[in-house]
């Protein structure tokens, strides 16, 4: 029993190293987690080899392993040596835990098959078989890293997916008859390998378990089989290659539904004006910030620390209006995103797929559009905002350059695209002060605690006043360089940086955000009702999914889908705090008694 216990062990703690060592950036209760999941699942890896006391050099397991660590190896390893200079957090646990689990199913499969004696070489095979494809997706990642020095990412995934079989015949004919030999020949002997090693050790292993060894077997079959390959919520689903090939293959279908109903939306948008009244080219901005509460920004809270000097220093300019009653709509970012971004809102029946967004609408009004963006591109979280981000005219990722470093200053450099002979309107998301906070912001920067350090509020603290010097510095660019006419900024939602994120609702500091609007002398001279009726308005309540109707009236336009009885910037504006809701419509803004 002790050399189970013992490769038990190791393949706990060199799995656990591993996953520390390729991942970065990774926040100590993530480390701690890990610590403890990994271990009931060494357990199940080696559970089937001790129930069946086979040797722990027997081919049957040897070969489970093989597939198992090259699992566990391969995206982390990869995706760490693409990113790991720019990128500031990730990790694939779900990785080490399918490596992990693979190696106990498959085993036990095999001393199952082996026990009954039913056809055991015919169902040896099937399961090589299954071995084999399970490893092909590990070898396929090498294959495309050794080709072109770089993981598998979004741009490549979307590549593999739209190409059509011809091109892949054209792709292969393209390499000389040895190197399409060497294609072939290559995963045909691994192939081969894996059947005459199972096969030759179901003739030299003689398996012998009894009834409570089999009800053992059976039940972490069954428990893994589940637990593996459940559809939507399995292990293998959830590892990077998979949940990648997945969200691409998402996003595809995500496209060409919304793309069908831009159409129509299109068809039916009317706005006037259709080009903007500033006396030469101008910019409007819209920024969206990422997890910040408005509870530690010293603009908008009596705090210890000053961590908005910028933006508390410009609450005395009257050319910028800060509203500390605004509240998002749910402390969950695409939730939040897809209703402020387009009419879709808690307080009315339209759905994202079919509703203009305020893309949409600044087409319309004559602005050429512009999408800078640090946060992620595809998947659950951040598909709906890429279909509105990919209608502007130009949309970049930072994560998609690999030669940048992904704090928010990356960004700066992608306005100096921006032409300033053309009417501007350019969408800026941060990532801001998403959890882990430390990671947020260089460490030099560092002004409370000590540069490194965990230290969840202090990192957080620091994460805001970055965020406010990043605020400063496109204000000064697009002031100085884009004619700046008018900013508007808020985050998605808030946080509590001190408590884990919980899926529910969590309290009312998930919610409570800064809203911030800008805008010059002559925006001001031309548009006097609408700064008059935003300056008046700055301590009324408001939901950031009326943020698309706010945009609408910087952009002083009418519209058929444009309600301004949802405008905070117009005379109708129809909310109150008695009326307005969070946690899309389940809790009510009355409801929070704290200031």
């Amino acid at each position: 029993m002790f050399k189970y216990l013992l490769l038990t062990a190791l393949l706990y703690f060199i799995s656990y190293l591993y996953y520390v060592k390729v991942s970065h950036g990774l926040g100590h209760k993530a480390e701690f987690l890990q610590l403890r999941r990994f271990l009931p699942c060494a357990l199940l890896a080696v559970a089937p080899a001790a129930t069946a006391q086979i040797q722990l050099t027997n081919s049957l397991l040897l070969t489970s392993m093989a597939v198992g660590i090259s699992w566990i190896i391969t995206y982390p390893l990869l995706y760490w040596n693409t990113y790991h200079k720019n990128s500031t957090d990730f990790g694939f646990h779900f990785d080490t835990v399918f490596g992990l689990y693979i190696i106990g199913w498959l085993t036990a499969l095999k001393i199952i098959v082996l026990n009954f004696n039913i056809f055991p070489i015919t169902f040896l095979i099937i399961l090589t078989t299954v071995e084999f494809l399970i490893l092909l997706i590990p070898i396929s990642q090498w294959i495309f890293y050794f080709l072109y020095k770089s993981c598998i990412d979004e741009n490549s995934m979307m590549m593999l997916q739209e190409t059509h079989y011809n091109e892949i015949l054209e792709f292969f004919k393209s390499f000389s008859i040895p190197v399409n030999l060497l294609i072939f020949v290559i995963p045909t002997s691994v192939y081969g390998i894996f059947i005459y090693l199972n096969i030759d050790a179901s003739v030299s292993t003689s398996i012998s378990i009894n009834i409570y060894q089999l009800i053992t077997l059976l039940a972490i079959v069954a428990f893994l089989t589940i637990y593996l390959w459940k559809k939507g919520k399995g292990v293998f689903v959830r590892t990077g290659i998979v949940e990648l090939y997945l969200d691409v293959k998402e996003y595809f279908e995500t496209t060409k539904l919304y793309t069908q109903n831009m159409k129509e939306r299109l068809k039916d948008l009317q706005v006037t004006p259709q080009k903007p009244v500033f006396d030469k080219p101008s910019t409007i901005l819209l920024i969206i910030g990422e997890s910040e509460s408005r509870d530690y920004m010293s603009a908008f809270s009596e705090c210890e620390y000053d961590t908005t000097p910028w933006l508390k220093a410009k609450k005395e300019d009257p050319h910028f209006l800060l509203f500390p009653n605004s509240y998002s709509c749910i402390a969950h970012t695409v939730s939040c995103l897809e209703r402020a971004l387009t009419e879709f809102n808690q307080y009315n029946d339209k759905q994202f797929y079919t509703s203009c967004s305020i893309i949409d609408i600044a087409h319309k009004a004559g602005y050429t559009t512009s999408w800078y963006s640090n946060q992620g591109h595809l998947g659950c979280a951040d598909t709906p905002v890429t279909l509105v981000a990919n209608t502007s005219q130009t949309a970049k990722w930072t994560k998609q350059n690999l030669n940048q470093v992904q704090y928010d200053e990356a960004l700066l450099e992608y306005l100096e695209e921006v032409n300033p002979q053309k009417n501007n309107f350019v969408v800026i998301h941060l990532k801001g002060n998403h959890f882990n906070f430390i990671n947020r912001y260089p460490s030099q920067f560092t002004k409370w605690g000590t540069p490194g350090k965990y230290d969840l509020i202090l990192n957080y603290l620091n994460s805001i006043a970055y965020t406010d010097s990043i605020l400063e510095k496109i204000y000064n660019y697009a002031s100085a360089k884009l004619n700046l006419q008018a900013i508007l900024y808020f985050s998605d939602h808030g946080t509590l940086p001190d408590k884990r994120r919980s899926p529910n609702f969590d309290g009312f500091g998930t919610v409570r955000i800064p809203m911030f609007a800008y805008f010059s002398d002559e925006y001001i001279q031309k548009n006097k009702e609408i700064y008059q009726t935003l300056s008046d308005n700055q301590n009324k309540y408001f939901t950031n999914d009326l943020s698309y109707e706010l945009m609408c009236s910087i952009f002083n336009i009418k519209s058929n889908h444009f309600d301004e009885t949802n405008s905070l910037a117009s005379p109708k504006y129809k909310f109150t705090r008695e009326m307005l809701t969070t946690d899309l419509g389940k809790m009510y803004i009355k409801d929070d008694t704290t200031k």
